[in-house]
């Protein structure tokens, strides 16, 4: 017999709880209600209005990596009418949210989040991309086109992609730092370390990637791309 006051088992002959000395015999010869579809109901949508202990989880590891911009902005963008997850498999996030920063600052905006390498990849394909363009479409062609355009349609790219590409990253980064510590404590601490933004890193690797491509383009760009 179950103890209704502190959740104790007790044999069915018991009078008294073995842990709490509650007064058995007021349930005896109670019985639980019957399972009907109202109840059913009410106890599926009890179970589904109860986030899991994973979503709970994934919830307080990313508030812990973004700041407080997940609360205001990020879980939303990620989890609307979803459960928030670490599991980036399941689909049950966002694709079609979209990020200002993203187009408005491009890899600048990557580097504030801390997505260093992301903002290296973006910037080292623009850079190729568009000295294979040079040597495709020639000196009148490319000038008729625009470097602008160009850099347009990857403003647009990072403006929708930009949300996705942060919730890997920060997912990545809870995962790796969750397997390397045990301590509750620590990981917060690298959580918040290795999350959240840099003003000095946004700044400084934005100049050293635009330096780096600009040494790329001086060395493999076309000669008459300088004269124009």
């Amino acid at each position: 017999m179950l103890c209704n006051n502190c959740g104790q088992e007790n044999s069915n002959e018991a009078v008294l709880c073995s842990n709490c000395g509650h007064n058995l015999s007021d349930i005896q010869g109670q019985t639980p209600p019957p399972l009907t579809a109202v109840n059913i109901s009410k106890d599926a949508q009890s179970m589904q209005n109860t986030p899991s202990s994973d979503s709970q989880t994934a919830d307080t590891s990313l508030a812990a990596f973004v700041g407080e911009k997940y609360d205001s902005f990020y879980r939303d963008k990620w989890f609307k009418n979803h459960e928030p997850t670490l599991n980036t498999d399941n689909k049950k996030f966002n694709f079609q949210s979209f990020n200002l920063a993203g187009f408005f600052l491009g890899s600048f905006w990557f580097c504030y989040r801390k997505m260093y390498l992301a903002a290296f990849l973006i910037i080292m394909g623009i850079t190729v991309i568009d000295l294979v363009l040079m040597y495709l479409l020639g000196m009148e062609k490319y000038s008729m086109l625009g470097q602008s355009l160009f850099i347009g349609v990857w403003a647009g790219f990072a403006g929708v992609m930009g949300n996705y590409f942060y919730l890997n990253h920060s997912v990545k980064k809870i995962k790796k730092i969750t397997d390397t510590y045990t301590d509750s404590a620590v990981i917060n601490e690298q959580l918040a370390k290795q999350g959240g933004t840099s003003w000095i890193g946004s700044i400084g690797v934005t100049l050293l990637l635009i330096l780096l491509s600009g040494g790329i383009t001086y060395l493999l760009a076309p000669e008459w791309y300088w004269i124009v």
